[in-house]
């Protein structure tokens, strides 16, 4: 690893503690504690629905869906390991944002009924903590997904804006503050991850309607992270 890879590192890893979701939200704090085993359980949700939709034999044949059933149990296992603290996967490490994203849809796709597309741009090298990060859009999609409902439709773009990495979630729903408000946990996991990656959130109504929520990381030149 060269020197100035190690340095990028050593200065991505520290936390910045002035992250704010753009758009008048406070981010919340890191969750810790009781909050971190709420946190945990509401994230939760989503795995074990869809190994629930594949207990139905109906749902795909045997061999599609035992391969599932393994895709979300590694998911779980990753997922746990990350709170209890015994997850390698969780240190922060060089990513491509676009592996990321698709891999964030393809935990969505059994449970999610709208339709969702992904869009990206290669490479887009982040630095940042991959389960972590996976939990932080997982949530951005299911919020997208309830907004847009049955007929709706979610895209994921990612790019890159330097020095900014971008990921978009856009949904076609009602827009903000116009569906029945849920808890904040979700949102609480995306703040804190962020805030571990130097990044920042916005969330703002779509030009044609709908929501979009923006993550932007700092994006890692592709020439350093080889």
């Amino acid at each position: 690893m060269s020197n100035r890879k190690s340095d990028y590192i050593r200065r991505g890893a520290q936390r910045r503690r002035d992250v704010r979701i753009e758009g008048g939200h406070q981010a919340p704090r890191r969750p810790g504690g009781d909050d971190a085993m709420r946190a945990l359980c509401h994230d939760l949700i989503q795995p074990l629905a869809t190994i629930s939709l594949l207990a139905d034999p109906q749902v795909l044949d045997s061999k599609e869906r035992l391969s599932r059933i393994q895709h979300e149990v590694a998911w779980l296992t990753e997922l746990v390991g990350s709170v209890l603290g015994d997850a390698p996967e969780d240190d922060p490490g060089l990513l491509d944002l676009r592996d990321v994203a698709t891999y964030a849809v393809s935990c969505c796709a059994l449970v999610t009924s709208s339709t969702v597309t992904i869009e990206a741009e290669e490479p887009v090298p982040v630095l940042a903590s991959r389960v972590s990060l996976v939990r932080a859009l997982i949530c951005l999609l299911d919020n997208a997904a309830r907004a847009a409902g049955t007929d709706g439709h979610v895209a994921v773009v990612v790019r890159t804006d330097a020095p900014w990495a971008v990921l978009r979630v856009v949904d076609d729903g009602p827009g903000l503050g116009r569906l029945v408000p849920q808890h904040s946990i979700g949102l609480v996991t995306v703040a804190a991850v962020l805030e571990e990656c130097r990044g920042r959130l916005r969330l703002e109504n779509g030009v044609h309607g709908g929501a979009v929520a923006t993550v932007e990381l700092p994006l890692l030149p592709w020439a350093e992270a080889r």
